[in-house]
């Protein structure tokens, strides 16, 4: 494992030759000053970029409409899905999806026993959901944006799941308490230990051969 950034890493944004996040670039009386980087993964290089690009990327074509909506465009959680629409959660459990254009088409909450999401991850035409206050996993339907599946509970395999991640017909799940990163085969719902940490994990993302989490004191290479 290697720390390739250190310092509070807010979100690791996947893009088609590197990946983009968000930091704490210093905090002035009490005032978080957040900036962006991308990596690039042909020749490891670091590169400042503008607001703008970072959420273009968050959120698509729409961008200043979505991130004015969205309240807080930092740490809202935001999936782009087909046709141009766009899934935002908030971190208070509301929640909304957006048309192309940028209209709502829908506006409810993710809550669970009245605890909110913690990330959100699309599988096929479902949307999964993390919630690190109970312990679960839910499956909605997106048509309907009614609860179809749930994963953990009073004995679960996760432990305070943050971060969720989706490739092909696996999810891995950030467990924070645990310090540990569990897959899950959305086939057959089967969990595995995947590998264990000597910190809280909150995020990891998988681009190409390149995986990455973010641990308490920074962005790491796996």
């Amino acid at each position: 494992m290697k720390k390739v950034f250190s310092g509070t890493v807010y979100e690791v944004l996947p893009v088609s030759n590197g990946i983009i996040f968000s930091y704490c670039k210093d905090i002035i009386e009490n005032n978080t000053v957040v900036a962006y980087k991308m990596i690039t993964f042909d020749n490891g290089r670091f590169t400042d970029i503008a607001k703008n690009i970072y959420q273009l990327t968050k959120f698509g074509n729409n961008y200043k409409a979505a991130a004015a909506l969205s309240g807080n465009y930092i740490t809202v959680r935001s999936i782009i899905l087909p046709g141009g629409k766009l899934f935002l959660l908030s971190d208070d459990g509301s929640a909304q999806l957006l048309d192309a254009d940028a209209s709502q088409i829908w506006t409810g909450e993710l809550k669970y026993r009245g605890c909110a999401a913690g990330d959100i991850a699309l599988h096929k035409n479902a949307l999964w959901a993390s919630f690190p206050e109970c312990n679960v996993l839910l499956r909605y339907n997106l048509t309907a944006m009614r609860e179809e599946l749930r994963i953990g509970g009073s004995k679960s395999p996760f432990s305070k799941p943050e971060g969720l991640f989706i490739e092909g017909d696996t999810a891995m799940v950030c467990n924070a308490a645990s310090k540990k990163l569990t897959e899950i085969d959305l086939n057959s719902y089967a969990v595995f230990d995947y590998e264990d940490f000597e910190e809280p994990v909150h995020s990891y993302v998988k681009v190409g051969e390149n995986r990455f989490v973010v641990l308490d004191s920074g962005l790491y290479l796996i």
